[in-house]
């Protein structure tokens, strides 16, 4: 079956989250699916012209049309406006040529043109919400929740929700939560969960890379490790007290940190929570390359805010650790994260991070780095949790089921007004 399907995401697809998260999972769909992908990059992305023309390149050869808009930071709301009247003139222009039957929308921004899109041209709208966004910049003090912005993105997230042909969350937590809401679905509406998915031929366990462990100096040491994002929702100072706390009590081993975010800011913040700087590897590496570090390492660690608006949240470096078979150190209230890990002894799960939870925590990571079926459960794990070719059967029914009862638009099919 082909039909066209419009794809919307305000994360660049040039940013690794998009080449994980959507090019993945579109480049797997592309078989079934006349796809068009419409999204939003950073200008520091699109000054690397040869990526662009690259992964332009990989998504003509699959089929896949990419539209792409730049994306606005400043000033702040406005900018996010702009992008929106932007996605949803381009939108429209694009379901009313293609004929699109299906508007994906991944996450809020999107969801707003794709709301728009719907009641002027009608066609299936799923909400890919990735969490809970408007209590997420609450809870993470952005925004007061006596402001407008945070009235006014309610008002949009209950349309999102009651004009949804279908939703997906990334936890069974966040499906749990919706009803919390308050809000009244359409009937018939769709509930899925589709966790943040790895490509499980990418991240392989697999021996340490010897000449890559020289180079980074850390030959003869056990690697506790950290991957992409250390700011926002991460909890930066206390994942840095925590290496630091592993790194003064086992003496054999070294942390490795593989982050695209300012090296000489994390190299400070780092010295100030007591990292010894010989003891600290600073890299970086693009998404292809991601495996190769990720293997390096004998121990993943990642802490998160807990709140309200993390049950719906599922961290990427999750399903990329387990699959290259490295077991996680991780705090527990965040979306599945804690009982998967606890269910299925892949790691170790801090009730909350602070010091005594740490030194409690020792005796479990030494008897983990020390267990011969560690590495083969996390790869199991990742393959009943998170594994890519699952996510895209999900994706792929979800689209058959909408298709199926699907109106073609036309340019003369604007029956709904804004």
């Amino acid at each position: 079956m082909r039909a066209d399907t419009l794809y919307i995401s305000y994360d660049g697809l040039l940013e690794p989250v998009g080449e994980s998260q959507v090019v993945n999972y579109l480049l797997k769909l592309a078989p079934c699916y006349r796809l068009t992908v419409l999204s939003f990059e950073k200008p520091s992305d699109l000054r690397e012209q040869g990526r662009v023309k690259d992964l332009d390149r990989r998504l003509r050869a699959a089929g896949i049309h990419w539209v792409w808009r730049r994306y606005h930071k400043w000033p702040l709301v406005w900018s996010t406006l702009w992008d929106c009247l932007m996605g949803v003139l381009t939108a429209l222009w694009l379901c009313v040529r293609h004929r699109v039957r299906i508007v994906h929308a991944r996450g809020y921004v999107p969801a707003l043109i794709s709301l728009l899109v719907k009641r002027l041209v009608g066609p299936r709208f799923i909400f890919d919400m990735r969490g809970f966004w408007a209590d997420e910049k609450v809870d993470g003090g952005h925004w007061s929740r006596a402001s407008f912005i945070y009235a006014a993105t309610k008002r949009c997230e209950r349309s999102f929700f009651q004009s949804a042909d279908a939703i997906v969350c990334l936890t069974e937590e966040g499906a749990k939560a919706i009803p919390e809401l308050g809000y009244s679905l359409r009937p018939g509406t769709s509930i899925r969960v589709i966790p943040t998915c790895t490509d499980l031929e990418a991240f392989t366990p697999g021996s340490k890379d010897p000449a890559l462990m020289e180079v980074l100096g850390l030959s003869g040491y056990q690697v506790i490790g950290c991957v992409g994002t250390m700011s926002n929702w991460y909890l930066r100072q206390v994942m840095l007290e925590y290496l630091n706390f592993m790194i003064k009590n086992v003496e054999t081993i070294k942390a490795l940190i593989v982050t695209r975010e300012d090296h000489q800011k994390l190299y400070e913040d780092a010295l100030a929570a007591g990292i010894p700087r010989e003891k600290l590897v600073l890299a970086e590496a693009d998404f292809a390359h991601m495996p190769s570090y990720i293997r390096l390492m004998d121990l993943g660690m990642f802490f998160i805010r807990v709140c309200f608006s993390k049950r719906g949240s599922a961290a990427t470096k999750l399903g990329e650790f387990l699959a290259c078979g490295v077991p996680v150190v991780i705090n527990d209230g965040v979306g599945d994260s804690g009982g998967i890990v606890q269910r299925h002894r892949v790691g170790v799960v801090l009730a909350n991070t602070t010091t005594e939870e740490f030194e409690a925590s020792l005796p479990t990571v030494g008897k983990v780095l020390r267990d011969p079926e560690s590495r083969k459960r996390c790869r199991e794990v990742a393959h009943r949790y998170f594994d890519l070719e699952t996510g895209v059967r999900e994706y792929h029914e979800l689209y058959s089921e909408l298709i199926a009862t699907a109106p073609l638009v036309s340019s003369r099919d604007s029956r709904a007004s804004l």
